[in-house]
């Protein structure tokens, strides 16, 4: 949406309804059944509009999440003191500082590639649930 109105303009609500929709039934598939009265539902989460980029926090922190997690499969428990360091350390410093102390390189896209492989695994295995109930 934000693109949307910077390239266009200001937005008619009908607009909003329509981008809503669309994403929900891309998402959604035929799982839900998206109603008229449905279309108004983005108007019920105000980050959307007010807020661009909200979002893009959820992704970083479950995507840093997974890469941890990832490591720490790779050491085994001589990573669990590092880690549980960084959990000391809250948002006290920086993600990158958080991650040295683990001797883990945010800047290192081999770093992201492990989280990214926990989130293909999960998929892999969804979609092999999904093909075993006969939804697939």
């Amino acid at each position: 949406m934000h693109t949307q109105r910077r390239d266009e303009g200001e937005l008619s609500v009908e607009q909003f309804n329509e981008a809503w929709e669309s994403t929900q039934v891309a998402m959604l598939g035929d799982t839900v059944e998206i109603t008229p009265g449905y279309r108004t539902w983005w108007s019920y989460i105000p980050h959307f509009m007010g807020t661009p980029g909200y979002v893009y926090a959820y992704s970083y922190g479950q995507l840093l999440a997974l890469s941890v997690y990832r490591a720490y499969e790779q050491r085994g428990d001589e990573f669990v003191p590092q880690y549980l360091a960084l959990l000391a350390a809250g948002g006290s410093r920086s993600p990158e500082e958080l991650g040295r102390m683990v001797g883990l390189d945010l800047a290192d896209p081999g770093f992201w590639a492990g989280g990214l492989a926990i989130v293909d695994e999960q998929l892999e295995a969804a979609e092999a649930a999904a093909k075993e109930s006969g939804r697939l």
